[in-house]
């Protein structure tokens, strides 16, 4: 499947595993959906601190990595 054909909720909500990129280039990984909020950690390995956002909150964030396409994204892009 094509990144191109991806449902349209992968894209306009936050899921677990998840790494999306913010406005500033900053990288997150989304750990968990909480009480209608999405849990981050920083960084593609998420290991950095927490932060929460609302779970379809995506308005200016781009979808870096989904797990359940990784075989979509150039391996040189996952590696960054």
């Amino acid at each position: 499947m094509s990144r191109a054909s991806m449902p349209d909720d992968r894209i306009n909500q936050f899921h677990p595993g998840q790494v999306w990129e913010t406005s500033r280039g900053g990288l997150w990984r989304v750990e968990s959906i909480e009480n209608g909020q999405a849990v981050f950690r920083q960084g593609f390995d998420g290991q950095g601190r927490i932060k929460r956002k609302d779970w379809d909150d995506v308005l200016n964030w781009v979808l870096y990595y989904d797990p359940e396409y990784d075989d979509e994204i150039p391996k040189e892009q996952v590696m960054a």
